[in-house]
């Protein structure tokens, strides 16, 4: 998970600072996508273990399946089925093909067909190629995986963009074919030269690690650009970290705003996540700190871990040094002042402090609230907020029905 921010609690006061946007150095799966490459698979176990990305599922439930550094079958169903879930085609495929086969799990041929057609929508070449010959008549598992091979192979050769990039990935994790990176990349290459995204993107981190390919920032960029205006939100998100940082490109913060809206707007997580925090600092964009709660929300949502930690700190925020960007709680500014209980939307509740946007709620609650800013109550107890604040509680409340 990329590292967006820094909370820093300055003088008893909560702060939220940004260390801006991550570099694609950071790039969720690929340490372990390269790991695997290289067949270390302990070190591509520890990568994809730190993370919880459809693909880093997707690669534990390969190894554990294989046994490539351990195995265990039933983890690697499970970690299967969680990525199939969270809709990444080649967990779709390998799914598909157990449920089509009975290959450890009781077989359900209707339910290996809907798998096998959401990884086809999604342009994974082989289950085009297994649907084809399913509909002629299976031949069992190890002729059909002939079949794929040699349909695959085919279209590649023809010029069909996502067959070369799925051949690409076949030659990545040794399916029907032997593991090859030099064909791997070969094929990247002529998938992202027909216009395939993901092999653009693929071929972008490579040159930008120098993993495989000797390192080049400026093809770095000029790949993740093509990539990105073909639609892939993890490609709009990575352009825009690119364009923030000035990898290989000229450094435009307003860019690097618009693609990773872009990306955020998909849905893409750590791109909400990043663009909140874009928004809170007016960094590339104008400050709109009612949206940038809206976006840090979207990303808490899906279990993002900085952008919850965010939130907590904005509940509890009631100053910020200046020239930092916060959020106006309308908490009163010291404790003579009566404490406001509607003011933009924020109320008390209790012990408690409630952000109401509507469709959802932001509560930090703690059992001495009311009298946090009060002077301590004996001599030699916490003077500082920092002290006094610990131990509460946060919650998310989402509307029912949102």
């Amino acid at each position: 998970m990329g590292k967006w921010h820094q909370i820093l609690l300055v003088a008893g006061v909560a702060a939220v600072m940004l260390t801006a946007v991550a570099s694609p150095v950071s790039a969720d799966d690929f340490a372990g996508r390269s790991a695997y490459r290289k067949g270390n698979y302990d070190l591509a176990r520890t990568e994809f273990g730190a993370e919880t990305t459809s693909v880093s599922r997707f690669f534990l439930a390969l190894m554990d399946l294989r046994g490539e550094g351990g195995q265990d079958l039933a983890r690697g169903v499970n970690f299967l089925r969680e990525s199939a879930e969270q809709n990444y085609f080649a967990a779709q495929y390998l799914l598909g093909t157990r449920y089509l086969y009975g290959v450890g799990i009781p077989a359900d041929p209707v339910r290996a067909k809907k798998l096998l057609a959401a990884a086809a929508a999604q342009r994974d070449y082989r289950a085009v190629a297994l649907l084809e010959i399913i509909g002629r008549g299976s031949r069992g598992e190890k002729q059909d995986l002939k079949g794929i091979v040699n349909a695959v192979r085919k279209a590649a050769n023809r010029g069909n963009a996502a067959a070369r990039n799925t051949l690409g990935l076949m030659y990545l994790i040794g399916d029907g074919v032997p593991k090859d990176p030099a064909q791997e990349i070969r094929w990247y290459r002529a998938a992202a030269a027909g216009g395939d995204s993901r092999a653009s993107f693929m071929l972008s981190l490579m040159y930008y690690h120098g993993d495989g390919l000797p390192r080049d920032l400026g093809e770095a960029a000029r790949l993740m650009q093509v990539a990105a205006e073909r639609g892939g939100a993890r490609a709009e998100f990575f352009l825009g970290t690119f364009y923030y940082h000035g990898t290989g490109i000229p450094q435009d913060k307003g860019q690097a705003a618009f693609w990773i809206g872009k990306a955020a707007e998909k849905g893409y997580a750590e791109a909400q996540h990043a663009y909140g925090m874009m928004l809170l600092a007016g960094d590339g964009v104008p400050v709109d700190k009612t949206k940038a709660v809206g976006w840090l929300v979207k990303a808490a949502k899906q279990g993002d871990m900085g952008a919850q930690a965010v939130l907590r700190e904005l509940v509890a925020l009631r100053t910020a040094p200046a020239g930092t960007p916060a959020m106006d709680l309308g908490l009163p500014r010291s404790g003579g002042e009566a404490y406001d209980t509607a003011v933009g939307g924020t109320y008390l509740q209790g012990k408690g402090v409630v952000l109401d946007q509507g469709d959802y709620s932001l509560k930090f609650s703690l059992p001495d609230l009311t009298d946090a800013y009060a002077p301590p109550p004996t001599p030699g107890a916490p003077s500082d907020l920092r002290s006094r604040l610990q131990g509460g509680k946060f919650e998310i409340i989402f509307r029912t029905g949102k």
